[in-house]
């Protein structure tokens, strides 16, 4: 999209400019209000004591050299210093009080120093770091972190979007999560190494876009399973860690707001608060509890074009057949909360309990305009063969997601003389409502015209000019008539619990460790899909629309125009109201919505045994799991007679039983005290969807046709081999590549056949399979994060961060050719560049995605663009998409800070389309305007 247009995408309408800048001023204005307060509270608690100081030296304990880059945290204030090029470090300006000095270094032991710094006192200490055993500097399960404070400066709000920046993690257009291409939702869930239940629909994914980052302290994402690890996690596993160590008492409150430059007329503000409480009690008790609410806004634009073929004196040529520009407007409201108890009665026993509960309540309004020929074409570029069959519609939707997510933890371990125990149990439960209704209005009797000299911005205008047209070339919306509302209402629910028991024994070259656990899993879902026709005609003037500020809304850089909006959720109102009035059809109903509605249960039981074993700089780590599989799966067998009347449903239930083995191989070395190589072998399997798995049945004798679930499908399964080499730098950094491959095999496929025989001889049947289908998945990974104070002068207080994905694979599909996996970008970057002093800190920061394949067509068509004869497979892909951001924040005093977020800075298109980008583009989908969020801190 050119430059010059952006800036036009929403017109600058009087009314609608000063509610955008009223909006906005209005955020400045209580930001300005709260750095105000901010600043003359620090001040105050500045001049109204004496303050101290802290400076000293890190050196080596061993050689006793310096140890430059450092980093130094003392505790209750939240400052951050780096020790210079001569390890020296200083804390200024600090009152009196007992601190924790937390003294830090890559390849060293972190050392934690009490002070007791009295009014007007300047402590010098001198501190040696030891440095870690060879064991200490293996890189254990391949694994990357992101811990609280990387997430607070990357100013990411849910889970979501922070493992964008993750190593080996591709994100689409959409917002769903890859792990190294092996396809989307193939990764586990945990919290603190517990399994949580999933929030899909019907299906094994998980929606962390609706858990709060300001819940959780650290996101890891395993790449690699042990054998005390659950094997269903094909692509690895995300564990949510909230496990908080409590010293001193700490209280932390964090609070701010933003708002979208282009889209603050048609969103609300945003708002963020977060409290985070932890202390320790009589030194074995401690509690930690964090508390957050967010409300997340995003507006973004969508231009839709569907393709056709129309049959002119020279053959078959492509037309357009439809042009449908869109304005998106997402409402996310989130919740969390997360508790940590820890008891500690001796030295020998640990008890825990956590908590997390999270919700979101998620509102998806979308406005939709279209032009359709319905194949009423003349030639390429002129509809009326068949006269006026072209048709202008209106499309309105509304979709509110409620997500509850509860999860609960508890257990214990002991070291006892000979060996260690542990053991917990856990519920996780997840609730997930979905209502979505779409309100369609349209008119009838146009001919149309394509101008397609862009082909990328193609439009179809009306030539017959009907009273319904205006003068501007808009419709009348007065005269737009009501068609069938779409209803779809779901409920799912699921329930894991959760119990184990690990015992490890150490002996002189390594250890042994074994351990047993059961997980039993409860989904159920109910489905009701149905349309409802109002009984008299209905015209969009009885709905309320959106008022004057909203009127001609332009999209794709002002292409094309929604000359007004339905209030959605005034027409919600005015169905439920009007609800005698409509009238549904019940054989619909039946037909879209028994299928859908199941019960499962699935009992996991599995036990492993592994063994360590370290001779000198090598560890060598092997083992096995097994897991025994008990499922049961509830559904319905429904039938439709020849007039496609519903004649009977009847429940069916099935059981299952699985057993399958895991064996697992790792070793380490250590090359130097710095630097570490390891190789891996594992195998990983992932869970058919709970849908495809249910036993349902729907007969349609209307059309002969037969759709099936099918509960005895295998799960996809992996074996996968790693390689990992990583070097940790003196001055705090590191820098890592990996090497990974897969090979895949049991995909599950949608089959269509024809049945022989018996008395629905020659019906098509479509059923859930595994197919023959098999896949490699390879790659590599470079991460390199590092500060940066070696370099002379303010230099020294840079840092970066920076990795690199690249991805391929092998997919042998049933079309007898080798195409790669949808949603694998062969290429994904992330870098940042940071600046941090003791009071300053900042970071720009940047996304880049490459193009991918997103979808594969099940059937080939004619093409003419690309081959005039014979047919092709259309599949759909998604160009590359980049974004840039800058984050700042500033210690106002030893407890205020303020900080100040920009996203969504290169506003660039993201494109979809169909087997040449040129010829047959899809869709466009822009997000425009910055992304500006700023707030406060405190911490005591």
């Amino acid at each position: 999209m050119k430059n010059q247009n952006k800036k036009d995408l929403i017109p600058a309408l009087v009314s609608k400019e000063q509610r955008r800048q009223s909006a906005f001023s209005k955020l400045i204005w209580s930001s300005c209000l709260s750095i105000s307060i901010s600043i003359m509270i620090g001040f105050f608690a500045i001049v109204s004591a004496q303050t101290s100081s802290i400076s000293g030296q890190v050196t080596d304990a061993q050689t006793e050299e310096a140890l430059p880059g450092s980093q130094l945290e003392l505790s209750g204030l939240n400052l951050v210093v780096v020790a210079d090029e001569d390890g020296n470090f200083e804390f200024s300006d600090i009152r009196s009080g007992i601190y924790v000095l937390k003294v830090h270094s890559a390849g060293y032991k972190t050392r934690n120093i009490e002070l007791n710094l009295s009014s007007g006192e300047s402590i010098v200490q001198q501190i040696g770091l030891a440095g870690l055993s060879t064991k200490e500097q293996r890189n254990a399960n391949f694994s990357s972190v992101i811990d609280i404070d990387q997430i607070q400066e990357f100013g990411d709000y849910s889970v979501k979007e922070a493992l964008v920046r993750v190593p080996g993690i591709q994100v689409s257009r959409e917002g769903d999560i890859n792990i190294r291409g092996a396809g989307y939702d193939a990764y586990a869930v945990t919290f603190n190494g517990q399994r949580m239940a999933g929030t899909g629909l019907g299906i094994r994914s998980f929606d962390l876009g609706s858990i709060s980052t300001d819940v959780i302290r650290e996101l890891e994402v395993k790449k690699v399973l042990t054998p005390d690890m659950d094997a269903d996690a094909l692509a690895g596993v995300i564990n949510l860690n909230t496990k908080q160590a409590a010293g001193e008492r700490k209280l932390s409150a964090r609070a701010g707001g933003g708002l979208n430059t282009q889209y603050g007329s048609i969103t609300e503000p945003e708002s963020r608060f977060w409290v985070n409480y932890a202390e320790r009690f009589q030194d074995d008790l401690s509690v930690a509890l964090t508390l957050n609410y967010q409300q997340q806004q995003k507006g973004w634009e969508e231009l839709g074009i569907d393709y056709g073929l129309a049959e002119v004196e020279n053959g078959p040529v492509d037309v357009v057949e439809e042009v449908a520009p869109a304005l998106h407007d997402d409402d996310r409201k989130r919740f969390g909360s997360s508790l940590d108890l820890q008891y500690d009665p001796t030295d020998e026993s640990h008890y825990y309990f956590r908590a997390l509960f999270t919700s979101e309540d998620r509102k998806q309004v979308d406005h939709t305009n279209s032009w359709q020929a319905n194949g009423d074409w003349i030639d390429q570029f002129t509809t009326g063969a068949e006269g006026g069959l072209g048709t202008h519609s209106h499309n309105a939707r509304q979709q509110n997601i409620d997500i509850s997510q509860s999860t609960f933890q508890a257990g214990g371990q002991h070291f006892l003389e000979s060996l260690d125990l542990s053991y917990s149990a856990g519920w996780s439960q997840s609730i997930i409502n979905n209502h979505d209704i779409l309100f369609p209005f349209e008119l009838e009797g146009y001919n149309l015209s394509l101008n397609w000299e862009d082909r990328t911005r193609p439009a179809l205008t009306p030539t017959n000019q009907p009273t319904t047209v205006l003068d501007d070339g808009s419709v009348d919306r007065r005269f737009m008539i009501g068609q069938e509302f779409e209803r779809i209402i779901e409920e799912h629910a699921h329930n894991e619990i959760t119990a184990r028991i690990d015992v490890n024994y150490p002996f002189s070259i390594g250890s042994l460790k074994a351990g047993t656990s059961a997980r039993l899993s409860y989904k159920n879902g109910e489905y009701d899909e149905n349309s409802f026709e109002y009984n008299r005609t209905m015209r969009m003037v009885s709905f309320n629309m959106m008022r004057e500020p909203y009127r001609n809304i332009e999209v794709i850089g002002g292409d094309y125009r929604l000359p007004w909006l339905v209030e959605t959720s005034d027409a919600r109102a005015f169905f439920d109201n009007q609800r005698p009035v409509f009238s549904g059809d019940e054989n619909l109903r039946r037909f879209r919505s028994e299928i859908r509605t199941y019960n499962t249960a699935e009992h996991i039981y599995a036990g492993y045994g592994m063994a360590t074993f370290e001779f000198g700089k090598l560890e060598v780590i092997g083992g096995a799991r097994v897991e025994l599989t008990n499922s049961e799966f509830e559904g319905n067998m429904v039938d439709f007679d020849e007039a496609g009347e519903f004649i009977q449903s009847e429940e069916t239930t099935e059981s299952e039983n699985d057993f399958r083995l895991f064996p697992n191989a790792q070793l380490a070395y250590s090359v130097t005290d710095q630097s570490s190589i390891r190789l891996a072998y594992s195998r990983t399997m992932a869970r058919p969807d709970f849908f495809a798995l249910t036993p349902f049945q729907r007969i349609n004798h209307m059309d002969s046709t037969i759709f099936r679930g099918n509960p005895q499908l295998d799960p996809l399964t992996s074996h996968n081999l790693d390689a990992m080499l990583e070097h940790s730098f003196n001055n705090i950094g590191s820098i890592s590549i990996g090497a990974f491959y897969k090979e895949l095999d049991n995909f599950i496929v949608e089959r269509q056949q024809e049945i022989s025989g018996g008395e629905l001889n020659e019906y098509q049947e479509r059923i859930f399979q595994n197919g023959n289908e098999r896949a490699t998945i390879y790659g590599a990974e470079v991460a390199w994060q590092q500060h940066l104070s070696f370099l002379p002068g303010f230099l020294n207080h840079l840092n970066v961060f920076a990795n690199y994905t690249w991805s391929d694979s092998e997919y042998e599909t049933d079309r007898n050719n080798e195409t790669a996996l949808p949603g694998q970008s062969p290429h994904v970057v992330n870098a940042a560049l940071g600046y941090a002093d003791s009071r300053f800190s900042a970071q720009i920061s940047y996304h880049w995605t490459a193009e991918f394949l997103s979808h594969l067509e099940d059937e080939p068509r004619v093409a003419p663009a690309v081959n005039a004869s014979g047919e092709i497979y259309m599949d759909r892909f998604q160009d590359g998409y980049q974004d840039l951001s800058v984050s700042a924040e500033y210690t106002l005093s030893p407890y205020f800070k303020v900080w100040a977020i920009a996203k969504n800075l290169l506003q660039s298109d993201s494109l979809e389309y169909a087997y040449d980008q040129q010829l047959y583009q899809t869709s466009t989908f822009v997000r425009s305007g910055f992304d500006i969020r700023m707030g406060i801190r405190f911490d005591l």
